[in-house]
């Protein structure tokens, strides 16, 4: 009890105290039509009947089992509350109440700071929000709302994709000179300090329905909450700021609430944004770049001013990138310097100063051999079967995470990584003799080497297919000849001084994939595509040789449509 008192006191602590009266000051009188939701039976019965019952239930006590159970008689009743709550523009009661799970993040356990806040809400209510979560992200994406810098939260937008693009600047700015500085700003407690009055004036500015909005407003400006621990809970507290996370609407309301915040900044240097994580850059090749990335400093200084979401300036930092650095620049908010670091982790990848990679390699490495000494302690004995389980989905996983970014060229690297597959693999009793080469044969586990390659190859694939948002799509360059022989998709392979260059993404892919046969880059979905190309490859020697090279030459009379056989 405690604790939950706690830990309640120290999350209301962080809410932006504002004068509740700003709130009235919105207009949200301008629109009168009825927005265009409909509250369809059948997607109510689709939802229900993928509810997890085995989930807690919220403040309203309505268990997901018995909502699954009772699916097929409540889908009309539920349709009516929905409409009756946004025809009114409130919700019951139970709907803004919240239990509080504190999550814990990174740093010391004992301190307070390092948890997170995660809702535990009605699930009837989450229902509804992804009604007005589907109708909100179409109106945004139906005229062309969103950030082309926001890779957060959004449908086509991906981890991956943001850091390729990223990559794709910065070594292009690289091969022509001079350093690239980077400026990683960091927001105190977003979500939770993000002001009610202000978002409202946000939606309102964009247009969005009247009766969504002030339908959002009750769900947002009327919450309470208290936290749960070990079947104990604090008292109940106003949410007086705020967008709860863990529910269904809060991600999309967030990124509305930090969708300028790039036209505020372009002006002077790039920026990137996924959620809250912003990155500032600029390619500096005289003192007036270096001025400019200042000045963007400060344009997402007096942003985060004007809209109450504060810089935690302690952790905002600043990494340089390029070969020939000079340390000397430096960069300030409210007179405080921020601390420039050799390497930073962005989205889960370790981005060094020379940009190779090395130390992400290595800190992957270790991560997966503490993985594999888990499954040696845990299980006497392997079958080949549950090994091949336990390594692609405790081991291999680490070990390819965005490996598009960071696929290294140097053999040093490309045998290290090799290594911790060889280890694991002698975990089978039954092929531990074996040659690496048998055992990856015995199970049917291609090298390391071979699974990057073929997951730069789905990347470019999904790139020239738009299976990513084509708005914010990575560029490739096609070739325009149309009497070349290969495919209809065939790129343009330019040349470069700097491996840094020649090495990344968009350079190192071109060949590869002109090689490719058109009915394999011509399938309809990525699954089809991984499942031809496995095919076209399945006789290449990098297949379970790690050191051997990709020749190129795959086996087309194979290759069919109908998609049987995967490797």
């Amino acid at each position: 009890m405690e604790k939950a008192s706690a830990f309640c006191k120290y999350f209301s602590s962080v809410f932006t105290k504002v004068d509740v009266s700003n709130e009235q000051r919105v207009n949200l009188t301008t629109d009168t039509t009825e927005p265009d939701i409909q509250f369809n039976e059948e997607k109510i019965f689709k939802m229900l009947d993928k509810l997890n019952v085995s989930k807690s239930p919220g403040p309203d006590g309505l268990h997901p089992r018995i909502l699954y159970e009772t699916r097929t008689k409540i889908t009309t009743p539920l349709k009516l509350i929905f409409e009756a709550s946004l025809k009114l523009k409130e919700l019951p009661h139970d709907w803004v109440n919240a239990n509080i799970s504190a999550v814990y993040k990174k740093g010391k356990k004992s301190e307070l700071c390092n948890y997170r806040p995660i809702s535990l809400t009605s699930i009837l209510c989450k229902m509804m929000e992804q009604f007005i979560r589907d109708y909100i992200i179409q109106h945004f994406f139906h005229n062309d709302l969103f950030s082309k810098n926001q890779f957060g939260f959004l449908k086509g937008r991906s981890t991956m994709l943001q850091l390729l693009h990223i990559m794709e600047e910065w070594t292009a700015a690289l091969e022509k000179g001079g350093q690239v500085n980077t400026i990683y700003a960091d927001f105190e407690k977003a979500f939770d300090k993000v002001p009610h009055h202000l978002l409202l004036k946000k939606l309102h500015s964009y247009n969005l329905n009247v009766h969504v909005i002030q339908w959002i407003r009750s769900f947002l400006c009327y919450r309470k909450q208290r936290v749960k621990i070990n079947g104990c809970y604090s008292e109940w507290t106003d949410v007086i700021s705020g967008i709860p996370q863990g529910t269904i609407l809060g991600p999309i309301l967030f990124i509305i609430y930090i969708n300028d915040l790039p036209e505020i900044c372009e002006e002077f240097a790039r920026i990137y944004l996924f959620a809250d994580d912003a990155k500032l850059f600029k390619h500096i090749t005289c003192n007036e770049d270096h001025k400019a990335l200042q000045l963007g400093l400060n344009a997402l200084q007096d942003w985060s001013n004007t809209w109450l979401l504060k810089l935690n300036i302690l952790k905002c930092k600043t990494v340089f990138f390029g070969r020939n650095i000079n340390k000397n620049y430096t960069y300030s908010v409210q007179n405080t310097q921020l601390e420039r670091l050799e390497h930073i982790k962005d989205l889960g990848v370790i981005f060094d100063s020379e940009l190779n990679f090395v130390q992400h390699c290595k800190e992957k490495i270790n991560t997966a051999h503490s993985y594999l000494g888990i499954i040696k302690r845990n299980f006497i004995y392997l079958d080949e079967d549950a090994f091949v389980m336990l390594y692609k989905s405790l081991v291999r996983s680490h070990l390819e995470y965005a490996n598009s970014v960071w696929n290294p060229h140097r053999l040093g690297l490309i045998k290290d990584l090799e290594k911790v597959q060889m280890r694991a693999t002698k975990l089978v009793i039954s092929i531990k003799n074996f040659t690496y080469k048998d055992r990856l044969k015995r199970l049917k586990l291609p090298t390391l080497k071979y699974r990057r390659i073929r997951g730069d190859m789905i990347e470019v694939y999904k790139i020239l297919t738009n299976k990513y948002d084509s708005r914010v799509n990575l560029y490739l360059e096609k070739q325009q000849d149309n009497i070349t022989r290969g495919h209809s998709l065939k790129l343009v392979n330019n040349r470069y001084h700097y491996d840094l260059r020649k090495f990344s993404f968009a350079p190192r892919i071109v060949n590869v994939w002109n090689s490719l046969p058109e009915i394999v880059i011509s399938a309809t979905t990525t699954d089809t595509f991984k499942r031809r190309l496995d095919k076209f490859w399945q006789h290449q020697d990098i297949l379970y040789d790690y050191k051997a090279e990709l020749t190129g030459v795959g086996n087309r009379s194979q290759i069919n449509t109908d998609d049987n056989i995967v490797l």
